[in-house]
């Protein structure tokens, strides 16, 4: 499937793509940022090929989007310069009414070749295989904790809550001659389910530590009161290169861990943190936040400080902001946690 709607004789410099599952949208751009050509490609590799072998060397814009990864690794390898556009910027920069994949493909070429195109961090292999590992990990937790609630409800339905946090504690649930044959049968197969996440959360935990053991950076992060296994490698998984961050409230607002500011004329508003980034590692963070302030007297006392002021909501987000600072500096200066690095700014 290839369609051409524009031929020209101008030499093609970039390129704007809208990535779909079975095929893509591409529009070639000359100096000027003005159309030379639009295509509508399938995604199979020999028909890519031959179409960009003629373009090496150009700048490609593209989308961030599930499943691009493999083409943007092909067009690497074709020689192509490729700048992958933050989705949520694009959109705000282009809104438009009629919204075409002609039309977004042009328009990332466009960005492109002007020059306002908001791009995103492009991970290494590497980067990219640790994040979905930990990730999944992330994932057995959450989904262990999803059957452990069902199974509590179908307690509480018959009056006979308990905890089952153990194995020993289950069977002792599930043995109470007060549950219903057909209640016990359901409660039963939850407890099936959250052992089998049980098992699998036992073996990923293993591989953390060892990964963990391994690489250094991580063993300088775990040095921070309240940083584990878990949150160290999804830090340097997440943050990727630390020298794209030129201070340490960047890493805040590439978390999403800084306010929303609502400013106009002398009216100045903080709202609630923007929760932009990976959500998992805010999550971790601020688990980690809880457990830093019982390790650190210094931590504990800024924690005291603001939520007498601004509650323990707000002040659990400050505290892990910190965190997340103090782990920018631990990365990039290659050292180990000092309680100086909780002053500064």
């Amino acid at each position: 499937m290839t369609r051409h709607t524009t031929v020209s004789a101008r030499p093609v410099h970039f390129a704007g793509i809208d990535f779909h599952k079975k095929f893509s949208v591409v529009t070639l751009g000359d100096a000027d940022g003005k159309q030379v050509l639009h295509e509508k490609l399938s995604n199979e590799v020999k028909t890519i090929e031959k179409f960009f072998a003629p373009y090496a060397g150009i700048s490609c814009a593209i989308e961030n989007c599930r499943g691009s990864e493999w083409f943007v690794e092909l067009l690497k390898q074709l020689g192509l310069r490729i700048h992958v556009s933050n989705t949520y910027a694009v959109k705000l920069i282009s809104e438009s009414r009629c919204k075409t994949d002609k039309i977004d493909s042009r328009i990332l070429m466009e960005l492109l070749a002007k020059g306002f195109l908001p791009t995103i961090y492009q991970p290494s292999r590497d980067e990219r295989l640790l994040r979905e590992r930990l990730r999944w990990r992330v994932r057995l937790v959450r989904s262990r904790t999803q059957y452990r609630n069902r199974a509590h409800a179908l307690l509480d339905k018959e009056h006979m809550g308990c905890k089952l946090d153990s194995r020993k504690s289950r069977e002792a649930a599930g043995g109470q001659s007060g549950l219903s044959i057909e209640r016990s049968d359901l409660f039963n197969k939850h407890v099936e389910v959250m052992e089998f996440f049980e098992l699998e959360i036992g073996r990923e935990d293993q591989w953390v530590v060892e990964e963990s053991r391994k690489n250094p950076d991580a063993q300088r992060l775990k040095t921070i009161p309240g940083i584990g296994d878990i949150s160290a490698l999804m830090l340097i998984a997440e943050l990727g290169d630390i020298s794209r961050f030129k201070k340490a409230r960047n890493v805040s607002g590439y978390l999403g861990l800084v306010p929303r500011l609502y400013s106009s004329s002398e009216t100045r508003r903080l709202g609630s943190i923007t929760k932009q980034g990976p959500s998992i590692l805010r999550w971790l963070l601020v688990q980690d936040a809880w457990a830093a302030i019982k390790k650190s007297e210094q931590i504990r006392y800024k924690f005291m400080s603001i939520s007498k002021r601004r509650g323990k909501k707000v002040a659990i987000i400050a505290i892990a902001r910190t965190l997340a600072e103090v782990s920018y500096r631990v990365l990039r200066d290659k050292t180990t946690f000092d309680p100086s690095l909780l002053t500064l700014g």
